[in-house]
């Protein structure tokens, strides 16, 4: 661990901050490039050296990540803090953006799965009734004109 010229404050290298936090070095300076994390000071001999305030940092980063935000929206929360102004606002604009996009989502996977539950019965059909043989086509994909409501377009 190094020591900040100023204020003699304890420093954490890069491979310190993501054994503390999990982050490979990796993604850490991916976020550094994209403006989430700013390493303290650089050593001598160009180390990266980041303060105990990054670890925080990376932990809003990583609850933020799991709640589906997107890191474009992390940055700007973070933008907003750092202007010293409250953030909260332009947040739940974003949960309702994240929101809405999971309901689309679970409505999607619904369709999806009556879909499949319905491809299921045809087929346990076929094959009960006998309908599918060698060298055919398996009958429910045999109308290949008539796309799945639920299912993924080309």
């Amino acid at each position: 661990m190094a020591v900040s010229a100023v204020g003699r404050k304890p420093l954490l290298r890069i491979g310190e901050l993501a054994n503390r936090t999990g982050f490979s070095t990796k993604t850490l300076r991916y976020y550094e490039e994209i403006g989430l994390v700013r390493p303290a000071e650089r050593s001598e001999s160009g180390y990266r050296l980041y303060s105990d305030e990054v670890l925080d940092r990376l932990r809003f980063v990583r609850r933020s990540r799991g709640l589906g935000l997107r890191l474009e929206d992390i940055k700007r929360i973070l933008e907003i803090s750092d202007e010293g102004r409250i953030p909260c606002e332009h947040v739940v604009g974003i949960v309702d953006r994240e929101v809405a996009e999971v309901s689309e989502q679970m409505a999607r996977l619904r369709t999806l799965r009556r879909d499949l539950t319905d491809l299921r019965a045809r087929l346990i059909d076929a094959v009960e009734t006998g309908s599918a043989g060698p060298g055919r086509a398996c009958p429910c994909f045999e109308n290949g004109d008539e796309p799945v409501e639920g299912g993924i377009e080309a």
